[in-house]
């Protein structure tokens, strides 16, 4: 429902007996007789008494009935009870349940104050309707904006548009380049190079909530704001911080049921398909059909083992992802728990049913895309890591699938894939070789020092490339015209260098045996950290080596 609202006009503050019945503690006042002139000036509130002067422009409030004729001078009346005869002024009459206290009070703080109280009180209960009714800042906004008869919008402590109003093209389009160009002073300083800019006709407000500053209001107005004006942009301010509250408040607990419910399934507790089933759909996610498990880590790329966990990059990191779910996966579960994002994705019915499992995986490694690209525009500079599982079609085993993800983005950490999306199939013989490393470190080592580590010895020795010969060898299914290629480099020198593998080594590559050990080897090497600095050839063949 959109709130019809007159805007506040004209420069003079004092408050007009119109203004009045705008007041919150007179809704339900009705003047008599109707259609009288309500434009008179209010400067002054009195009791009815014979005994003291006049006042000009005074308004009469009357605990009983209304005299037969008022003093001179005096602009209207309050009273509970209509006139019976005419006064020559207008008369309020009150509703039967507002009470003296409330009305005198309100009338002294509108009359003392002026017309910006008076506009203030209005805005402030028409502002509150939006809240109530749910419609959030697009509903805070489109009222703001009838107040004033100007454009309005909201901005959050990122210049992330939360809601705007009035705006044409023009005004989108400048509001659109002001935000990218205070992004680019860097994140930890947008909001001051975007209310510090020259922008005539814009007036910018910051939104400061005990927290910190949490936003900014924007109004396009072609003068400076007055009393009136700022007043009402003061109480869009507070409804602003009343819906950011809101907000976090309806996120925490959702964050709260969803978290209860992943960490159940990853914890190997016993959940049955109608509970699941049932516990997800209050949250917005249909699991009835299975899901792909997704985890990820929001880390700094230039510095190992560093995952963020400030929370304003988290929040912001956390809105954009929310919505790109919302816009390609809908119907998802989505959490954040100690510095994971955690999600499952159910596959989307089709006409014919549910899609195959290959489509269903597929769809997801694209959103996984989308989400580092996102990332990258929302919080650059950092690095958003993606583990997907396999396809599970039965709900009551999504646990199993929040562990095949788990493992994919620790082999995904240890293979330095930092920034990528790993899916859980493409890990291979990593898992089996990631299980022993978990449970039995020493025997990973032991295998380590017996394959490749003289390999590595020898590399970092006479600076040769033995160890990127193997794996691009090894990446071309042994073919040595490919392998050479690739390594820019004579098909002699490639040969050479297998032999001298094979001395170090004591493993022949010919044979299947010592072939397959000299592939986990350098699987095994990777796991463990201790490769060598990886050659061109190396880093463009390594996916095809795993």
């Amino acid at each position: 429902m959109t709130t019809r609202i007159a805007p506040v006009t004209g420069a003079d503050d004092s408050t007009t007996i119109g203004d009045l019945l705008g007041v919150p503690a007179l809704e339900g006042a009705r003047v008599v007789p109707s259609g009288a002139a309500v434009t008179a000036r209010v400067t002054a509130l009195t009791l009815i008494d014979p005994d003291v002067p006049p006042e000009a422009g005074a308004l009469i409030v009357c605990p009983g009935a209304p005299p037969a004729s008022v003093p001179a001078g005096a602009v209207g009346v309050v009273c509970r009870t209509a006139p019976t005869t005419p006064l020559g002024v207008p008369a309020l009459v009150l509703p039967a349940d507002a009470t003296w206290s409330a009305v005198i009070a309100a009338l002294a703080a509108a009359v003392a104050g002026g017309r910006s109280v008076t506009e203030t009180a209005r805005a402030r209960v028409a502002l509150r309707r939006p809240l109530l009714e749910g419609r959030g800042y697009p509903g805070l906004v489109e009222t703001a904006s009838a107040i004033l008869g100007m454009p309005v919008a909201v901005l959050d402590e990122y210049l992330d548009v939360l809601g705007a109003s009035g705006l044409d093209g023009t005004q989108e389009t400048f509001l659109d380049e002001a935000i990218v160009r205070a992004r680019g002073h860097g994140p930890a300083s947008i909001i001051g190079p975007f209310v510090e800019e020259g922008m005539p006709g814009v007036h910018r407000e910051l939104i400061n909530a005990p927290s910190g500053v949490i936003g900014v209001l924007v109004v396009w107005s072609p003068s400076a704001l007055g009393a009136v004006e700022l007043g009402v942009v003061g109480e869009l301010g507070v409804a602003s911080m009343l819906e950011r509250a809101r907000e976090e408040v309806r996120t925490e607990t959702e964050s709260r049921l969803r978290g209860d419910l992943i960490e159940e399934l990853m914890a190997g507790e016993i959940v049955s398909r109608e509970s699941l089933v049932r516990r997800a759909r209050h949250l917005g996610a249909d699991l009835s059909g299975g899901a792909v498990a997704l985890i990820g880590k929001l880390q700094d790329p230039h510095t190992e083992g560093r995952v963020i966990t400030d929370p304003r990059l988290v929040r912001r990191f956390l809105q954009q992802a929310r919505a790109a779910m919302d816009l390609h996966w809908p119907r998802s579960l989505v959490d954040w728990n100690e510095g994971r994002l955690l999600a499952l994705l159910p596959p989307t019915a089709t006409g014919s049913g549910d899609p195959p499992r290959d489509e269903i995986e597929a769809q997801a490694f694209t959103l996984g895309k989308r989400l580092l690209g996102a990332t990258r525009e929302t919080v650059p500079g950092l690095a958003l890591t993606l583990a997907l599982s396999r396809y599970t079609p039965e709900p009551e085993r999504l646990g199993v699938a929040l562990d095949e993800a788990r493992l994919a983005l620790s082999i995904g950490e240890r293979l330095g894939r930092v920034g990528e999306v790993v899916t859980f199939e493409e890990t291979g013989t990593y898992k089996l070789l990631f299980q022993i490393f978990a449970d039995r470190p020493e025997e990973l080592i032991s295998f380590y020092g017996q394959t490749i580590a003289p390999l590595v010895r020898y590399d970092e020795q006479y600076q040769t490339e033995l160890v990127g010969t193997l794996a691009t060898y090894l990446g071309h299914d042994c073919n040595l015209a490919a392998t050479a290629s690739t390594l820019y480099t004579h098909r002699h020198t490639v040969r050479y260098r297998l032999d001298r593998i094979a001395e170090l080594s004591g493993l022949d590559i010919a044979k299947t045996d010592d072939r397959e050990k000299l592939s986990l080897g350098l699987k095994a090497m990777r796991l463990l950290g201790r490769r060598v600095a990886a050659t061109g050839a190396e880093k463009g063949t390594r996916r095809r080596a795993s």
